[in-house]
């Protein structure tokens, strides 16, 4: 694995492929497989649905299947790496996992480090990407790359979990949306409930949209910012699932059962994990009259004061 610290730059704002240049090296990557787990098999698919049970037994690895005697047309073959990435694109994390000179031997399986998998999430809704690009910065000419980082050929694999009934949408808002909505600026956050509490739900449909402040938003994704984030989100996730508790009660308020595989359901487990909980004792709570208790319960769902003490 390449330790060297490396800055990759976007390399156009659209994509402008295939390099004419070299128009052999288009699908040159289009045989590279995946491997989810130790004992799997390899597969040349682009798109994997991880169960949550399975994340924890992830081994990825790649098998480029990159063949190197192809014609490289006016590139040189010296100036090209197979760069490995690993993205999650909610956290705005990239790690880049190896640049592989492709003038020296490569070898043929490239395994992900589970180090690399935890900062990303635990790998349940990662990107992970080979490229064959520039490896240093050359004088243009037309119709061929120059940009340290500009990509020849590129295979994308995407690994997703399947939508969680706790999971809602989240936007990132600016000031001048917050007044178009009719909150004043600087808002920090915004719970809207769009229904579904205690029905199962839809990969397609979400339960609530959150709008988060645009600035707030960037800070707390950011890569350095990670242990001020912490305690910052498991405070706001508390609060936005008091919040639709109370919104969505009037659906549910008169349930004589929890619908399986509904937030309802999701989040009454929550709650259990701390105390013993089932529908009744969840009205109760939500009809407490500032909530006190419920709350107090969905911090400590989220460790909130281990997150603050660490922080």
């Amino acid at each position: 694995m390449s330790t060297e610290k490396v800055t990759w730059r976007k390399s156009a704002v659209r994509d402008v492929r295939p390099f004419f240049g070299a128009i052999a090296l288009a699908n040159i990557l289009d045989n590279a497989e995946l491997r989810l787990f130790a004992e799997g098999a390899f597969s040349a698919d682009t798109t994997f649905m991880i169960e949550g049970s399975e994340r924890e037994q992830l081994a990825l690895a790649l098998r480029l299947n990159f063949e190197a005697s192809v014609d490289y047309g006016t590139i040189k073959k010296n100036d090209l790496v197979l760069a490995v990435t690993a993205v999650q694109t909610f956290l705005k994390k990239t790690y880049v996992i190896a640049t592989l000179p492709i003038s020296k031997p490569l070898p043929p399986d490239l395994e992900i480090p589970d180090e690399v998998l935890a900062q990303l999430g635990g790998g349940g809704n990662i990107d992970v990407a080979v490229a064959l690009c520039l490896g240093k910065g050359l004088d243009k000419r037309p119709g061929a790359p120059f940009l340290l980082g500009h990509w020849l050929a590129k295979k994308t694999f995407t690994l997703r979990m399947p939508q969680s009934a706790e999971e809602f949408d989240i936007e990132s808002t600016d000031d001048d949306m917050w007044i178009k909505l009719g909150y004043p600026a600087k808002t920090l956050y915004a719970v809207d409930y769009l229904g579904g509490m205690n029905e199962p739900v839809h990969k397609d449909s979400w339960t609530a949209k959150v709008r988060v402040h645009a600035d707030i938003y960037k800070k707390l994704t950011a890569e350095s910012n990670q242990k001020v984030a912490r305690p910052v989100l498991g405070s706001m996730a508390a609060e936005i699932a008091c919040q639709m508790l109370t919104a969505s009660f009037q659906d549910w308020e008169n349930a004589d059962e929890v619908v399986a595989q509904s937030p309802l359901s999701a989040l009454i487990k929550r709650i259990h994990r701390v105390q013993p909980c089932d529908l009744e004792k969840l009205k109760k709570l939500v009809r407490e009259p500032g909530q006190s208790k419920l709350r107090a319960i969905l911090h400590v769902d989220q460790q909130c004061v281990r997150a603050i003490v660490e922080a």
